[in-house]
């Protein structure tokens, strides 16, 4: 009695340990659970247009319920028709696949379960052996325990290959019919079905009638387990396929994709590569018509001077009000260079630079109606002796220049004069004040724009000259949305002042004559239908050429270069300035035109060109803006006139004695102050006799 016990106890035991290695083997020493379904992330443009699909998998999820039920019953029918009535697992079919892996030369044959589908594609590795096959099911088996048959039919409609790169039914529906799955007729539903079987043998594009002839299998399957009658079978093969074309669709705005991801990356706090199979919806600022009129304007620009992919150029556009980017292209041919200038070129923008120094010597007290002179100048440096030019044969004017017709004209040695007035650390501060963040040395030639910047830094500077001194960091996202429509992250403004909105409107006012003629980009901007303020750069030797053009709308920066530093074929006006022009034509064709408002505190003079005093009736006169204040409160004395009646004699003031005078007009302090002395009494007998003359008149 007690042997029998003892073997029971015995058996018992083993069977437990059986038992229990069974439920190890299910629950721990299965893999680690990998994602089921690599998502679809999708970029849209500011009006909700799509931009581009990142995936690695080109999948869309759909819920269930979303899916028709006639495509639930064609891929039941074709699939695993027990599927609702079984626990994962088909014995019949298991040990179909067990034998023909023991016995068979073939490798692993039979039908699976749709469970077993779904954990073989997304649990396990592909190889074919007996004990992936075994691992499948005992995976089947426990995702049967914890998930609904709906959950599970779900994930597998949501997980499977349709061939051309689609993954899931819904993006299938996308991919061969470019419509919705509520939108397809029976016959392209029950396609849909019979297509993951082979989506290199049932794929329409690639073989039609094998196509055609799946279809009509799914439909008698469906007749056999009892979804549809043979009348119905006939019936919906008549139904037509609405095929959309095989196309590929490309990914637009190419450098901006690529700031959107790093931005995305920086905003959630996760690897760039990851963003890609998420299934993010990442909402931009980018407009498509603005990003394709800037593509245009840059290849049509650099088209007729290119040779091979050189020169290159990068153009940004942002709207000045909120920083949204409208449009970034940072080269000519993404898929020949994918380095993107607009973010990363970093290159000298000469005299683009200079507007950052006026506006230093404006805050400082100075005017656009103050003058300096432009004449030879020559600095001593610890290098040695700094003497800087102007471009062309004059290289000086010789003269005195108002700070508007300097900008305007782009006056070298008053930008530095004034830099070196100033102690050159105000021009640096306020540079870096508006936005700069690349190093800027402590140097005389500062002025002309020899410290490197980047491109989008450079537009980012000039935003608080078109928004009214308000400083705001480029960016293009507005928000971010899981796989499941809930919101990880949102823009929230960021804008600061750091500009008098005043000076920001006169350093506007002084580059819009940029544009007008007598300024450097006039060329251009006879062709500029609206209006704005620019500013052109070029470095020496013309190695880079720079122009900034803005609106109250639009604000863009266009850079052209050679990536080797070689000189370019012109600068900044005859090369960059027509590319912004004709950007800023395109981009803002069906927009209103709308000038620069001036701020309060702003008051107007009329002054005298020359001089920058209040002008007289005789100055070459012009309208100026000023600070509240700091207008001019003298006359011009160099066009200053005054009429006297003088001698005719001497041209003295008249005496007592002078019989002839003339009205004459004269200069002022060049008029004169003596009375004549060289007209003498006349002597004759009356005044001998009597000691004075006739009376007058008799």
């Amino acid at each position: 009695m007690e042997t029998e016990n003892r073997k029971k106890l015995t058996l018992g035991a083993w069977y437990t340990l059986i038992v229990f290695a069974l439920c190890l083997l299910v629950f721990l020493c299965l893999p680690p659970r990998k994602p089921l379904q690599p998502l679809t992330t999708q970029v849209l443009s500011a009006d909700q247009s799509l931009i581009s699909l990142l995936f690695e998998e080109n999948r869309e999820p759909i819920e269930l319920n979303q899916v028709p039920l006639f495509l639930q019953q064609a891929f039941i029918s074709v699939e695993d028709h027990r599927f609702y009535i079984h626990n994962g697992i088909s014995p019949v079919s298991m040990l179909r696949a067990v034998y023909n892996n023991l016995f068979s030369d073939g490798g692993l044959q039979g039908a699976s379960t749709i469970t077993q589908q779904l954990v073989k594609n997304g649990f396990l590795s592909p190889e074919r052996s007996l004990t992936r096959k075994i691992r499948e099911i005992f995976l089947a088996w426990k995702l049967e325990l914890h998930c609904s048959k709906e959950k599970i039919f779900e994930m597998y409609l949501n997980q499977i290959y349709f061939g051309h790169g689609a993954y899931g039914v819904k993006t299938a529906a996308q991919t061969y019919f470019n419509k919705s799955l509520q939108e397809l007729n029976r016959a392209e539903l029950a396609l849909l079905a019979g297509i993951p079987k082979g989506p290199s043998l049932y794929s329409p594009y690639l073989h039609l009638q094998a196509a055609r002839d799946r279809i009509r299998t799914v439909l008698k399957r469906m007749e056999r387990v009892g979804y549809i009658s043979m009348e119905e079978v006939e019936e919906i093969i008549l139904e037509p396929l609405r095929l959309a074309g095989k196309t590929q669709r490309s990914r637009q705005a190419r450098y901006f994709l690529d700031f959107v991801l790093q931005e995305a990356s920086e905003r959630l706090r996760i690897p760039q590569d990851r963003i890609a199979s998420m299934g993010l919806k990442i909402e931009t600022t980018l407009s498509l018509p603005v990003q394709k009129a800037a593509e245009e304007a840059l290849f049509d620009g650099l088209r007729p001077f290119q040779t091979g992919i050189q020169p290159q150029g990068a153009l940004i556009a942002v709207h000045p009000g909120t920083g949204e980017i409208k449009a970034l292209v940072g080269g000519t041919d993404y898929t020949k260079t994918s380095f993107n200038r607009a973010l990363y070129a970093h290159r000298q923008p000469g005299s683009a630079f200079k507007p950052f120094v006026y506006l230093a010597a404006l805050e400082e007290g100075y005017t656009l109606a103050s003058t300096v002179p432009c004449r030879p100048l020559s600095i001593k440096t610890s290098t040695g002796r700094y003497e800087p030019t102007d471009y062309g044969p004059n290289k000086y004017h010789h003269q005195d220049l108002t700070l508007r017709q300097a900008l305007a004209e782009s006056c070298n040695i008053v930008a530095v004069t004034l830099h070196l007035r100033l102690n050159i650390l105000p021009s640096i501060k306020m540079a870096q004040r508006l936005g700069i963040t690349s190093p800027l040395p402590h140097t005389p030639s500062l002025a002309l724009g020899t410290a490197e910047v980047t491109p989008i830094e450079l537009l980012e500077a000039y935003l608080p000259l078109a928004n009214g001194g308000r400083a705001i960091k480029p960016w293009a996202i507005k928000r971010i949305y899981s796989s499941f429509g809930k919101l990880l992250w949102q823009r929230k403004d960021r804008a600061k002042t750091v500009l008098d909105p005043r000076l920001s409107f006169l350093i506007t006012s002084a580059l819009k004559d940029t544009l007008k003629p007598g300024g450097t980009a006039a060329s251009a901007g006879r062709n500029l239908k609206c209006p704005a303020a620019g500013k052109t750069g070029t470095t020496q030797n013309n190695k880079d050429a720079w122009f900034i053009c803005y609106t109250s709308r639009l604000a863009s920066v266009v850079y052209i270069g050679n990536d080797d530093n070689t000189p370019l074929p012109a600068g900044g006006s005859g090369l960059a300035a027509p590319i912004g022009v004709s950007f800023i034509n395109r981009a803002l064709a069906d927009e209103e035109n709308l000038d620069f408002s001036a701020p309060a505190g702003i008051t107007s003079r009329r002054i005298c060109r020359n001089t920058g005093l209040l002008a007289t009736t005789n100055c070459p006169a012009t309208t100026e803006y000023f600070r509240f204040g700091h207008e001019p409160t003298t006359y011009c004395m160099v066009h200053r006139r005054i009429r006297l009646r003088v001698c005719a004699k001497s041209g003295l003031l008249p005496s007592p004695n002078c019989r002839e005078t003339e009205e004459k007009e004269f200069a002022w302090n060049e008029h004169p102050t003596a009375h004549c002395t060289i007209c003498q009494p006349s002597r004759n007998l009356w005044e001998l006799l009597f000691g004075s003359s006739f009376p007058e008149g008799e």
